[in-house]
């Protein structure tokens, strides 16, 4: 329990990540919830927009899949041509006729959050997560997530309690102003705090300074913290995470002509002996190619979990291949065991250039994780440094591949400096996972933390800019 206005009160922690949210009370060891931070809608009709009562409609009906497609492979490339956002994949040409259409505005209908909800296939159902590169860019999924959290999850009030939510080191000031006033204007917070995520989990790691390590599912990022403030210059960050490793999977799958058939369209399988083609039965499901993706990026992380692992020094193929291999079997019913392509996944963490598959001009301009870290540590003060490399904390989950601290360790000793390399890596799955959450709970449910929450008072005297004089 934290004090707030001399009474004892819970308050809550939220953390929205790419991937996963995490939501509890102050002062406890794990969330109370999570759940992923991707929302699903079904776009109105055209003629539907007109009614105010659009967004109560009622859940898309599922067709009967008593009739099953006969063989495998029939219902694959069975997806509606839209992308994201409901619109056409191949748009109009720069320069051609405009094709003459009505006169009508696409509007999402009811949204759909958490997994079980998310989960359910419907035909036109689209999936997307509001976060990108950290930063916030669907607001109205946003406030989603937040019902979901606030009401459906932790079943509180929130008028009751002060909130102390993370943001990303690079967040901006606009996005922040407009997180203040989304706290304050339509949930009526009695206070309210916004901390950043690396600040966090080196409070977690019990450190006031650290150069924070987290690899996520839609990019990994060094932050370097100094006596619990974030040293910008020396924030490094790139696009790398569990989302391109699934892609790299993926497309490893296809070409040794896998196909990977989400659980949603089996009906019935059969086992099969090992290499051998699956013998399936598949749903005659239509869907988006957002959920598609989604649910075959499902199976993916599966397999990542299950099979992936992180050569421990430099990778030598001759020394991979004598590994043992490890058997994984897909929803279809194939199954096979894995060598030596388990580990090239979680080595483009450390050698892009080299296991990165057809990358984009991007990715092309990728570095390993231990340069990165090695360049955050030198963009600070020469003096900052070792104490800095003296507590490099792992957080997100492509850090939990078996192995992945050891290589870390092995590779940052291996680049030539003076410095002494000290790794922290918690061994609980839900600290390395939740690690800006916990930083958070801690914090908010210390007693002298009180003096820093930004009351209701003080915004309606000052407005939202207060969060840019008072989280710093």
């Amino acid at each position: 329990m934290g004090t707030y206005g001399g009474d004892e009160v819970a308050a809550l922690v939220l953390s929205v990540g790419h991937t996963w949210t995490q939501a509890g009370y102050g002062g406890e060891d794990t969330p109370k919830s999570i759940f992923p931070t991707s929302v699903g809608w079904v776009d109105l009709p055209a003629e539907a927009d007109q009614g105010d009562d659009a967004d109560n409609s009622e859940d898309t009906q599922m067709q009967d899949v008593s009739q099953s497609s006969p063989q495998h492979g029939a219902d694959s490339n069975n997806i509606h041509k839209k992308d994201a956002d409901g619109g056409d994949l191949n748009p109009q040409p720069v320069g051609a006729a405009p094709v003459p259409r009505k006169n009508k505005t696409t509007k999402r209908g009811k949204y759909y959050v958490g997994d079980g909800e998310i989960s359910c296939w419907r035909p036109d159902m689209e999936i997307k997560s509001p976060i990108k590169d950290g930063l916030i860019e669907d607001w109205d999924a946003l406030e989603q997530i937040w019902d979901h959290a606030f009401l459906k999850r932790l079943r509180c009030d929130p008028t009751e309690h002060p909130l102390i939510i993370t943001e990303s080191s690079w967040n901006t000031r606009e996005i922040r102003e407009k997180l203040t006033e989304l706290a304050f204007e339509k949930y009526n917070f009695p206070a309210f705090f916004v901390a950043k995520d690396a600040v966090m989990t080196a409070f977690a790691a019990g450190r006031p300074h650290a150069l924070v390590v987290d690899s996520g599912g839609d990019m990994t990022s060094v932050v370097p913290v100094y006596d619990g403030y974030v040293l910008r210059k020396g924030i490094m960050r790139q696009s790398l995470g569990g989302d391109v490793l699934s892609e790299q999977v993926l497309n490893q799958f296809q070409s040794n002509g896998i196909d990977v058939v989400p659980q949603y369209l089996v009906a019935k399988k059969s086992p099969v002996e090992v290499g051998q083609k699956p013998i399936v039965t598949l749903r005659d499901r239509p869907a988006t190619p957002s959920f598609h993706k989604m649910m075959q990026m499902r199976v993916i992380h599966d397999y990542k979990e299950s099979v992936c692992q992180v050569a421990e020094s430099t990778y030598n193929e001759q020394n991979i291949n004598s590994r043992p291999q490890k058997p994984f079997e897909l929803p279809d019913g194939y199954n096979s065991n894995f060598g030596a392509d388990r580990f090239k996944v979680p080595e483009i963490m450390f050698n892009p250039k080299d296991f990165l598959k057809n990358p984009t001009p991007e990715q092309e301009n990728f570095v390993g994780l231990p340069k990165l870290i090695f360049n955050s540590a030198q963009s600070c003060d020469i003096d900052f440094r070792p104490t800095l490399f003296g507590s490099v904390v792992l957080t997100g989950g492509n850090t939990l591949f078996p192995g992945f601290a050891d290589r870390l360790h092995w590779e940052l000793n291996s680049i030539p400096h003076s410095y002494k390399v000290k790794l922290h890596a918690p061994g609980n799955t839900v600290e390395r996972k939740c690690g800006s959450w916990l930083g958070g709970s801690i914090i908010a449910s210390l007693g002298t933390f009180h003096q820093l929450w930004i009351s209701r008072k003080e915004y309606d005297e000052t407005g939202s800019s207060i969060v840019n004089k008072k989280c710093v």
